[in-house]
C-alpha cells in the first residue's frame, strides 16, 4: 500500500517518485488489496471484504491505514492475521 501511494521503493524513500501522477489515494490502495484484488481473482462473491459468506481472511494493524502516512506503513505492527477465519498471527499484546 506505501508504495502505491508514494511511488518509492520503501526502502529508499531518498529516491525520487517514479510516476507520482499515478500515485493512489489511502483509500484506493486499500481496494487495490482487497475488494479490487479479490475482484481480479474471480473472487468477490468470497472475498475482499469483511461480510457473511466471506472467506474470513483478514490482517488488523496498530494504526488506521487510512490515515496513516504512506511512509510509515511499512513500520506499522501487525497486531492479527486470520486466513480462512484462523488467526494465524497473533500480537502478544492482544
Amino acid at each position: 500500500m506505501a508504495g502505491a501511494r508514494h511511488r518509492r521503493p520503501t526502502r529508499d524513500l531518498t529516491r525520487a517518485p517514479h510516476g507520482p501522477e499515478q500515485a493512489l489515494t489511502a483509500l484506493e490502495a486499500l481496494q487495490g488489496m482487497t475488494v479490487n484484488a479479490a475482484h481480479a481473482a474471480g473472487e468477490e462473491h468470497e472475498a475482499g471484504r469483511i461480510a457473511v459468506g466471506h472467506r474470513a481472511d483478514l490482517t488488523v494493524l496498530a494504526a488506521d491505514p487510512l490515515t496513516t502516512a504512506a511512509t510509515g506503513l511499512p513500520d506499522v505492527p501487525v497486531l492479527l492475521t486470520v486466513l480462512a477465519g484462523r488467526p494465524t498471527h497473533r500480537d502478544a499484546s492482544l
